[in-house]
């Protein structure tokens, strides 16, 4: 009876967190406009290959954007193409989508490898993560490769720890394809780079032939390269050299190093309280690395991308987000060994801690993330009132214009200076003009459509202007 007890309990327990998480990575996923640069980026970029009916040349702003592979740009058009329609829902689904099967893959590794308890707490400890809650949410590539790295290191293990078919690694290659075609080479060191080096320490044969896998080899490089030659015959081979030099030698060896410690400093923010479990009995938890082979892995996927990446330059919490499952499924391990032992009050706080943070992120979400984050995008949706009136009208701003600023216009945005304004404005179109008007531009100030205040942070306001005839 104690037994059936027990497993009612933890049946409801689960359907309770799964609720929690599918609401903590749907509930309001459009109703915020987009928070940051890089999701304006995404958006736009998904927008002008629609309108161009382009799959193969990403554009961003009107220009050729070559900087990240298409596979993200790729899902955002079926998204949008499924839904009808492009905005800030169709184009964030994905990554909410990904998040969620990160999390049902997890729970059901981490089941397999210590039972529903472990299972469950990695699932949780995954969801309740301030960086990985906040990346399901946001139309980034970041949630969506941690998808494809991850899936493409469980169908590794299924074939190295489970014995499993040829079928298994062939899936991992595939799916390590189509991580190169979202990010580029650098997904290596996710997936492969942690399977080498495990399989040098250990000497296992199957991690062996998983590596040696020729078929598996081609069909990865064929999908993860199509895109780079594709482009490569219609634009030029030498198209690529900005590109490598910008995004990879830039960010290895450039300007403005953080400390080496800088990605351990996110990690404890984002797995905060729950990493502090590793200093409860420390010994059993090298113990039970030392006796699990898997458990190893995971330390691999872990300790190899971390230690590579504390070495480039450029440091982004978000790019150690493919190894944050690994890291959610030792931390389970661990607390459900703890946690089977405890009594008492300690028991109590390590069965009731996860759940309380995965609660905690729900409310923020639902009920606190709009207000808070409001000055991250004021003015975005009285940019969209008044672009919408003349949407086929061409548009200009006065300096560089932010990119969310050219999503929520509906076009392409033409930076100009004062001085060339001038020159354009004869033609019918839009100017927008952060304030104060420059003195050069007074006579433009009775062409004013209407004043965004605030705009993106509270103290700052704009213009949007019109020009040609209708400022006549």
């Amino acid at each position: 009876m104690k037994l059936d007890y027990s497993r009612f309990l933890t049946r409801n327990i689960t359907l309770l967190v799964a609720v929690a998480i599918v609401l903590l990575f749907f509930w309001g996923l459009g109703s915020v406009p987009f928070l940051s640069v890089n999701e304006a980026r995404r958006a736009v970029t998904v927008r002008e290959m629609r309108e161009a009916g382009s799959w193969l040349l990403p554009y961003m702003n009107g220009e050729l954007y070559l900087s990240k592979p298409p596979f993200f740009y790729w899902v955002g058009l079926v998204s949008t193409g499924v839904l009808g329609s492009l905005s800030e829902w169709s184009v964030r689904l994905p990554s909410a989508l990904a998040a969620t099967v990160c999390c049902i893959g997890i729970y059901l590794y981490g089941s397999r490898l210590a039972g529903r308890q472990a299972g469950l707490l990695a699932a949780v400890f995954l969801a309740a993560n301030g960086a990985f809650s906040l990346f399901a949410r946001r139309s980034e590539i970041e949630m969506f490769l941690t998808l494809l790295c991850f899936g493409a290191l469980l169908a590794a293990w299924q074939y190295v720890f489970r014995q499993g078919r040829i079928g298994w690694s062939r899936l991992s290659y595939v799916l390590l394809g189509c991580a190169l075609l979202t990010k580029g080479p650098v997904c290596l060191l996710w997936v492969t780079a942690p399977i080498l080096a495990y399989a040098l320490i250990y000497k296992d044969s199957r991690a062996k032939a998983y590596l040696c896998d020729g078929w598996g080899w081609i069909i990865a490089l064929v999908l993860g390269s199509s895109w780079y030659v594709a482009v490569s015959f219609s634009q030029g081979w030498g198209i690529w050299a900005s590109i490598i030099s910008e995004d990879i030698v830039n960010k290895i060896d450039g300007q403005g190093a953080e400390a080496w410690y800088a990605y351990l400093l996110y990690l404890a923010g984002d797995f905060f309280p729950f990493w502090l479990i590793i200093f409860v009995r420390p010994r059993a938890f090298w113990a039970l690395i030392r006796s699990r082979r898997e458990a190893g892995m995971l330390l691999c996927c872990c300790l190899l991308p971390l230690l590579v990446f504390s070495m480039f330059t450029e440091k982004h919490g978000k790019y150690l987000l493919p190894i944050y499952p690994a890291v959610a499924l030792l931390l389970a391990l661990h607390w459900t060994a703890l946690l089977e032992e405890a009594k008492g009050r300690w028991r109590v706080g390590l069965a009731t801690v996860p759940y309380i943070m995965l609660a905690g992120f729900l409310v923020f979400y639902v009920f606190i993330e709009g207000q808070v984050l409001a000055h991250r995008f004021g003015g975005l949706e009285q940019v969209a009132t008044l672009a919408a009136k003349q949407p086929d009208q061409k548009a200009y701003s006065v300096g560089e214009p932010d990119i969310r600023l050219v999503y929520y216009m509906g076009r392409p945005v033409e930076a100009l200076t004062v001085a060339e304004v001038s020159g354009v404005k004869q033609s019918d179109a839009r100017l927008f003009v952060q304030e104060p008007l420059p003195p050069e531009l007074q006579d433009l100030a009775s062409c004013k459509i209407g004043e965004i205040d605030p705009y993106l942070k509270p103290g700052r306001s704009a213009l949007l202007l019109r020009l040609g005839a209708d400022c006549r």
